[in-house]
């Protein structure tokens, strides 16, 4: 066995995956349908987890200096009066890492230099077409070409091809009754602060991202609410009344991109994130809402798989490398996906009770943060790279 490594899809999950199996001697090449390198969604925030995936990757230092570090955080009502608020230094005491964000295109492009630019196929989408086994290669179609090697990596995203063709009768995804917009605009004179405000069914959070820029995301339930939400007309409706800057932020976004989406998460979990030689990585594998940084979780997901299969010289070692990668990530992102799943709807409470009942326990708890979280946090973000063998 070469060691031929084909990647479906050049987001986070694919470019992180074959950087890692690059630095492990394989021979990559990246299939992305779309023209050029991209990455919608504006900002990102990248956890301990993900800077110490980043590391083993051989991309945390790129990623430093294109990142700033969130100083400190907390949970506003919609008045602007603060429930709870913390420094984040805590989390690098804890974690020995610090959080920090960044624009997600500025992550996506120090990956795809860590992979290198001609082993990046653009505007050829790739189908799955073989799983292989021990007997064959994997086999996809680009272009009406069939092409084989020893892996297909599936990093096609939360709608990937490859997921259903490896569980034809799973049920797929389900809607959660929520939508998101997105954004990034100039932060000139606002002095924007890391912060989530919760109001009933609704939320929005507020990201600083470096060279003056900031990212809004600002998430409605469309069930379940007093009022019916109108999807159309943007955020402006909804939040456009709430503290500043938040009036701001939504008036300069007329004149940037506006990502909307409905938010959708895997019904159930799959069964396995391996068949024969392919394998799910990232939003194929585990779709989930957007509550315990997801994207992190895809940067765990090229470390653990790289170590798993890195020397993989047979059929037989890499069909045990795949089945160590499955256990370990199935285990860890169904658990997280749960508690996504938890928070968000804690978070989104829409009657007035409930919401009174939530602000209250979290504006209690913000004098606490470390040890009021600490359980969900060290679930998300206490996480390392096997060690190096």
């Amino acid at each position: 066995m070469v060691r031929s490594a084909h990647v479906v899809g050049a987001g986070i999950a694919g470019l992180a995956t074959a950087a890692a199996l690059a630095g492990q001697g394989w021979t990559v090449r990246v299939f992305e349908r779309s023209p050029d390198l991209r990455a919608t969604g504006g900002g990102i925030g990248i956890t301990p987890n993900g800077m110490r995936a980043l590391d083993a990757i051989g991309v945390g230092d790129a990623v430093r200096a294109r990142a700033v570090v969130q100083r400190e955080g907390g949970v506003r009502a919609p008045g602007g009066r603060w429930i709870a608020r913390s420094e984040l230094g805590f989390v690098e005491r804890r974690y020995g890492e610090s959080i920090r964000a960044l624009p997600r295109l500025e992550l996506v492009r120090a990956l795809a230099e860590a992979v290198g630019p001609g082993a990046i196929r653009y505007g050829s989408g790739a189908e799955p077409v073989d799983p292989g086994g021990a007997d064959r290669p994997a086999a996809i179609r680009v272009d009406g070409a069939l092409l084989e090697s020893d892996l297909v990596v599936a990093a096609d995203g939360i709608r990937s091809a490859a997921r259903r063709a490896m569980h034809p009768r799973h049920p797929g995804l389900r809607a959660t009754g929520s939508v998101s917009w997105r954004c990034v605009v100039p932060a000139d004179g606002l002095a924007p602060v890391a912060a989530e405000t919760w109001g009933p069914g609704l939320r929005l959070s507020i990201l600083p991202l470096p060279d003056g820029r900031v990212h809004f995301s600002a998430l409605a339930r469309t069930t379940g609410g007093r009022r019916p939400v109108r999807t159309g007309a943007g955020p402006g409706p909804l939040f456009g009344h709430w503290h500043d800057p938040i009036p701001q932020l939504l008036a300069r976004a007329a004149a940037e991109p506006l990502f909307f989406d409905e938010i959708e998460e895997i019904a159930v979990p799959v069964e396995g994130f391996a068949d024969g030689r392919a394998v799910l990585v990232g939003d194929a594998a585990h779709p989930m809402t957007p509550n315990v940084g997801s994207a992190n979780l895809a940067l765990e997901d090229a470390v653990e798989l790289a170590h798993a299969i890195g020397r993989a010289g047979s059929w037989e070692r890499l069909r045990a490398g795949l089945a160590v990668y499955d256990g370990s990530r199935r285990a860890r992102t169904s658990r997280l996906g749960a508690l996504s799943r938890w928070m968000g709807r804690f978070a989104e409470l829409s009657s007035p009770v409930a919401v009174a009942a939530r602000n209250a326990g979290v504006w209690i708890g913000g004098f606490l943060p470390e040890a009021v979280s600490r359980r969900s946090m060290d679930a998300m973000v206490r996480w390392s790279p096997p060690p190096v063998r």
